[in-house]
């Protein structure tokens, strides 16, 4: 069982250890499969050109690659996966802050049962892999770092992401910090 989880700044170098992390991992598991969790969503020309130049970097590998977008919802092949496959999943950052636009139409207590459902369905998801020793790499970014904000919505947003990343964190074997493309382990 390895749960691995990577945080730091955005450009901080995070995905390319993520990845290169997972290579290294997978290269000493034999019948093993490598996978990619994305949850980037293309909506603007950035986050395009981001999602191409993550493609593109995974693509220069000789290892292939199998994608699986989550941008919100759980796909079924997500319980899929098997014994020593190598699952990196980038990033929850990305992936909470789609939950929060996907339930923004709901009434305030209807929305945080919403988003509580999905905290709690991916905590069962990393849990099951976890118990399945799966190999699993996080990919989150450091966003805790800033001050307090004047907006409600960034501050949920910042309190849901911190609780996670505490749990993460206690459920994984490792945990890296990256800064400028520094790498420290904190567990």
């Amino acid at each position: 069982m390895t749960i691995i989880f990577i945080t730091g700044g955005v450009r901080s170098g995070k995905s390319a250890f993520a990845e290169k992390y997972a290579l290294e991992i997978f290269n000493n598991q034999e019948g093993a499969s490598l996978f990619y969790i994305a949850s980037g969503v293309a909506f603007d020309d950035e986050m395009k050109k981001r999602i191409k130049r993550h493609q593109e970097d995974r693509s220069k590998s000789n290892e292939a690659w199998q994608t699986i977008e989550v941008p919100d919802d759980f796909p079924p092949e997500m319980m899929g996966f098997k014994q020593n496959d190598v699952v990196v999943w980038d990033c929850i950052t990305t992936w909470v802050t789609n939950v929060l636009f996907k339930t923004e139409q709901y009434s305030q207590q209807q929305r945080i049962i919403k988003i509580n459902q999905y905290i709690n369905q991916f905590k069962s998801y990393v849990t099951h892999w976890n118990e399945n020793q799966i190999k699993l790499i996080i990919v989150s970014n450091e966003v805790l770092d800033e001050p307090q904000s004047n907006f409600a919505e960034v501050n949920m947003f910042r309190k849901l992401l911190g609780e996670l990343h505490q749990w993460i964190v206690s459920q994984s074997d490792e945990a890296y910090e990256i800064d400028y493309s520094i790498i420290r382990r904190w567990k």
